[in-house]
């Protein structure tokens, strides 16, 4: 951690010193906790799909337009400042392109390994929250969704960086067919927060839950947000029966599984070269029954 800090403070001013806590890391990059009651997010040059310059982009111009509707639920990451790196391979590790430094919310993230310990009706309950969380950050964000449509499609964007990655060609024909039906799709648009999973959710005792990881916040119409939701059961029923009920508006199963469609094209493409063949099989089988579902049949 010495030699992070060292490596980085020339870039990030005012960083205490360690030790920090690492909190979390994914494909893009690593969350530290600076024990001053801010975290530290560390953005990766390359990771997934697209840039990390692209994400420190609408990961930080998205925060700013969200800077003030801090409020209940969900509860929403504070910038306190950010930048980027003027030499993104001055590091010992992956190169870095940008920094965030965020305010700390109380919590840990909802991952799949914590569902599991949880009983049946906490589930459910968790869904609850989740779902109204939702509509809440959809209706306070309204007001700011005309300046997020710089940050573009979520889902039109996610459907272009997979398809840089899929080769076969009646894949990429029904994908062509899923954007056409995405940029013609009637209806109201919101502010997305653009890959809201469980891993983007933190819960804590007493407090409602918080989203965070806005890199790929955008704008489109509101079912973008459950594409990650595709699992039946009673916790993904609880997250659209809280959101229609605190929203007033039911949830276009068809925009959904749309939504789910894009998700699934994510997947294949990410995993495209890494893993057993059969797992290749079975993110391709996946798409395809996505794109049924959707409506786009071969």
């Amino acid at each position: 951690m010495t030699d992070l800090h060292e490596a980085i403070a020339g870039d990030v001013p005012d960083l205490p010193a360690g030790p920090w806590v690492l909190l979390g890391e994914g494909l893009w990059g690593s969350v530290h906790d600076l024990r001053d009651g801010s975290v530290l997010k560390l953005v990766r040059r390359n990771g997934g799909l697209g840039t990390g310059e692209s994400k420190h982009y609408r990961e930080t111009a998205a925060l700013l337009l969200l800077d003030g509707l801090q409020g209940s639920a969900p509860r929403l990451p504070r910038l306190l400042d950010a930048g980027r790196f003027e030499n993104a391979y001055g590091f010992s590790g992956p190169p870095l392109a940008g920094w965030l430094r965020l305010e700390k919310l109380e919590g840990k993230a909802v991952d799949e390994g914590r569902l599991y310990a949880l009983k049946a009706e906490e589930r459910e309950r968790l869904g609850e929250e989740i779902g109204s969380a939702l509509a809440h950050f959809h209706e306070r964000a309204a007001t700011r969704a005309g300046e997020a449509e710089k940050l573009g499609s979520p889902g039109l964007r996610s459907i272009a960086e997979a398809m840089t990655r899929i080769s076969d060609p009646d894949l990429r024909a029904r994908l062509e067919r899923l954007k056409d039906m995405w940029d013609k799709e009637d209806a109201p648009r919101v502010f997305l927060h653009g890959d809201l999973n469980l891993s983007n959710v933190l819960a804590a005792r007493g407090l409602p839950v918080a989203f965070v990881d806005f890199a790929e916040a955008g704008t489109g119409f509101a079912e973008e947000d459950f594409r990650h939701f595709d699992n039946p059961g009673p916790m993904r029923d609880a997250i659209f029966r809280a959101y229609s009920a605190v929203s007033g508006r039911a949830i276009d199963m068809r925009r959904f599984r749309m939504g789910v469609a894009v998700n699934a094209a994510c997947s294949l493409a990410i995993g495209s070269n890494s893993g057993h063949p059969r797992e290749g099989m079975r993110r391709v089988s996946f798409l395809d029954e996505a794109l049924r579902q959707a409506g786009i049949e071969d």
